[in-house]
């Protein structure tokens, strides 16, 4: 027939097929599709993110986040508001900030464990706008470097705040943070498990 894909048989594991047929009853789509619909989106995702265990921990940490009542904003909006707002409100997001931040290290760390790809994951989470570059120095620790294009202070302070407050939730022990002029950096020991 025109138009129809050839499909090919692909051995899963029961274990597998078993989990897919429970989920499948409970949002009542048929197994089959269920898996086929998974493996679509999934590849759909691994296009623009090539490791899909970041980014199903990224889409996690979202909902995570949201949770808490936080908000994903254009990181424009987010310049102008931090540009336009008095030291005494900036100081009080700071601190909100802080407790959101240590709150979803503890609930990543928790339900993800303690890595340092959860890590990154979760910095990036809830820096999207930014590069993160992570770099294992030969004592066994780890560097995060949050790179953005041209910020201001208080942005780079948020930031900072954000990567500070993040390694506190994991239980990380920070052995140094740097702020530059585009650049924060934090690095950290402590972490359960390897990558």
């Amino acid at each position: 027939m025109p138009g129809e894909q050839r499909r090919r048989f692909v051995p899963l594991p029961e274990s597998i097929i078993e989990e897919a047929v429970k989920v499948s009853e409970r949002v009542g789509v048929p197994y089959l599709v269920l898996i086929e619909k998974i493996l679509q989106a999934n590849l759909g995702i691994m296009k623009y993110k090539p490791t899909i265990l970041k980014a199903l921990l990224i889409a996690d940490a979202i909902d995570d986040l949201r949770r808490t009542g936080s908000a994903i904003l254009p990181w424009g909006f987010v310049k102008y508001f931090l540009d336009r707002i008095g030291e005494d409100e900036f100081i009080k997001l700071l601190s909100e900030v802080e407790k959101t931040c240590m709150w979803f290290g503890e609930v990543m760390r928790v339900k993800h464990g303690s890595s340092p790809g959860i890590f990154e994951a979760s910095l990036s989470a809830l820096i999207s706008s930014a590069f993160i570059d992570v770099l294992q120095e030969g004592d066994g620790s780890y560097r995060y470097v949050v790179s953005f294009m041209d910020q201001s202070q208080r942005a780079l302070r948020l930031a900072e705040d954000i990567a500070v407050s993040l390694a506190r939730g994991f239980h990380l022990n920070i052995i140094d943070v740097k702020r530059e002029s585009n650049t924060v950096s934090i690095r950290v020991t402590g972490f359960f498990e390897k990558e």
